[in-house]
């Protein structure tokens, strides 16, 4: 019996998350898996890993904020901004006074201007920067905006600082290591990392690493998150037999479809999923308009068009919580 859905592991430090990936395909006999985001190998923490029907959810999940605790060295930057590359400079960091690391910090909030390292999977000219940086070579490369939303100290044990941060999609937490160290003048690098959250997942919800590899079948059940249940903020509407056969064929939604109909409160571009108690997700569809018009509006006027469609193996995706493939890539890329 085919599984659909997504399953958060706590991955352990010392495998890629293509090598979490192959796992967890492994035991679950899946014909596809694939991570959603990447976690490098020396980091830790969770790991959403989408089975099967789950993979299409990938481009409505990608885009929610991460937050992580690490822990930055001062005094040494490497060539990978990480514990697993050559040290390049050693500098003083004995004297800095707390309060100028708090403001340090303090200034890294809000959004800001990151240059991808290149230990990264980011692309120039088509190529991924981290084979550039395997042939000891450097290209220059665009800065790209992202968001932090927190940073916080959170521990001194110098020449250490332990912190926690809640960021956007595409942060790189090494870079930000980095540059906390040259804007405090003495260089850093990012000793660990453990993510805490992937968008909406949490450790609370990840299965330990132990348990993946003696696990089999059954024994994932409980762990395993539905493809309904993966996207909790989406409006949900809750199909009848008409709707769900119109929404299996891929067919745009008219007013007149839903005029009569108990409807979630929805804005125009949002995405809204529906489904059914017995079959779980059917489909993903982007609304038209606002909600609140569709009584007032002319009956024929499409009002949600199909952007994304389930087809669970099990036809109980909810019942079942069965397993899903993925999309793993064919080669493992750094992030953070």
């Amino acid at each position: 019996m085919g599984i659909d859905g997504l399953l958060v592991v706590d991955k352990p430090e010392g495998i890629t998350s293509l090598g979490v990936v192959r796992e967890v395909k492994r035991c679950l006999q899946a014909r596809k898996a694939g991570h959603i985001g990447t976690l490098d190998p020396f980091a830790t923490g969770v790991l959403p890993i989408a089975i099967n029907e789950g993979t299409k959810l990938v481009p409505f999940l990608e885009e929610g904020r991460k937050e992580y605790e690490g822990m930055l060295k001062l005094g040494e930057e490497t060539s990978t901004d990480d514990p697993t590359g050559e040290i390049l400079s050693v500098k003083e960091w004995k004297g800095i006074p707390f309060k100028k690391i708090e403001a340090v910090f303090g200034d890294f909030l809000g959004k800001i201007n990151q240059i991808p390292p290149m230990f990264s999977a980011v692309r120039v000219g088509g190529e991924r920067l981290y084979r550039f940086a395997r042939r000891g070579l450097e290209v220059d490369r665009k800065g790209r905006e992202v968001e932090i939303f927190d940073l916080k100290i959170e521990g001194i044990d110098l020449p250490c600082l332990r912190f926690r941060v809640s960021c956007s999609k595409g942060t790189y937490v090494r870079t930000l290591a980095r540059d906390i160290g040259r804007e405090l003048g003495c260089g850093a690098h990012l000793v660990r990392l453990r993510r805490t959250r992937s968008g909406p997942f949490t450790l609370e919800q990840a299965i330990p690493w132990e348990s993946v590899k003696r696990g089999k079948g059954e024994t994932f059940h409980p762990w395993l998150i539905s493809l309904r249940e993966a996207l909790p903020s989406f409006p949900e509407v809750v199909g009848d037999d008409a709707l769900v056969k119109k929404a299996r064929l891929g067919m745009r939604m008219a007013a007149r479809d839903l005029a009569h109909r108990s409807l979630p409160a929805f804005t125009k571009g949002d995405w809204i999923k529906i489904t059914t108690p017995e079959q779980g997700l059917i489909a993903i569809l982007r609304s038209e308009v606002n909600g609140s018009e569709i009584g007032l509006t002319e009956p024929e006027r499409v009002v949600l068009r199909p952007v994304r469609l389930f087809h669970p193996s099990s036809g109980r995706d909810e019942k079942a919580k069965e397993e899903c493939y993925g999309t793993g890539s064919r080669e493992e890329e750094r992030d953070h």
